[in-house]
């Protein structure tokens, strides 16, 4: 059974976000360890660890910062909430809708400058 859209209250429907990059001996894509949800009445964009974890929303990133910078596919990145580090960095969470890659990104240098 899907989760109720956090923003619409309509089903969310599954999104299969699979690693696609670095495939050694020609493994086929494999799943990522979240479940991803995506609304088709509103839009709204997430993820969640398991069944019994809370939803956590994404945005789907656009320009130049929606280029995936692995795999190249135009409009396929999303980035989490933002967060401190201990050091005063600003971070997001970058993933790959297309590839399923991921990567922590600095929104700001150290000291948060």
């Amino acid at each position: 059974m899907s989760p109720d859209c956090p923003r619409c209250g309509r089903a969310l429907t599954a999104l299969n976000v699979t690693y696609r990059r670095n495939r050694w001996g020609g493994a086929p894509p494999s799943p990522r360890p979240e479940q991803w949800w995506q609304c088709t009445g509103c839009g709204w964009l997430g993820h969640r660890r398991g069944t019994d974890r809370p939803l956590r929303p994404m945005r789907r990133l656009e320009g130049d910062e929606g280029t995936c910078p692995f795999c190249g596919e135009e409009d396929s990145n999303a980035a989490g909430e933002p967060w401190v580090t201990d050091t005063g960095e600003l971070r997001d969470w970058l993933v790959c809708l297309t590839c399923g890659t991921s990567n922590p990104r600095r929104l700001t240098p150290p000291g948060g400058g």
